[in-house]
């Protein structure tokens, strides 16, 4: 994840609860597994595990939910 740092992207993320979601993110920093994002479609910043990452890419629409 460290080359999406500063970046907003989409990811395509199993929870713990095994919901998939679909979510634009601009990632703040990366600590072994886990990232530290602000969530567009939660209005918040989020702690995602790198392993529940089903896809990951740039985002065409910075910034939307």
């Amino acid at each position: 994840m460290e080359r999406f740092l500063g970046k907003v992207v989409q990811l395509i993320y199993i929870d713990r609860k095994r919901n998939v979601s679909i979510r634009n993110v601009r990632i703040i920093s990366v600590k072994g597994k886990q990232f530290k994002a602000y969530c567009y479609s939660a209005g918040a910043m989020r702690i995602f595990n790198e392993d529940h990452v089903v896809d990951v890419e740039v985002s065409k629409q910075a910034g939307k939910a």
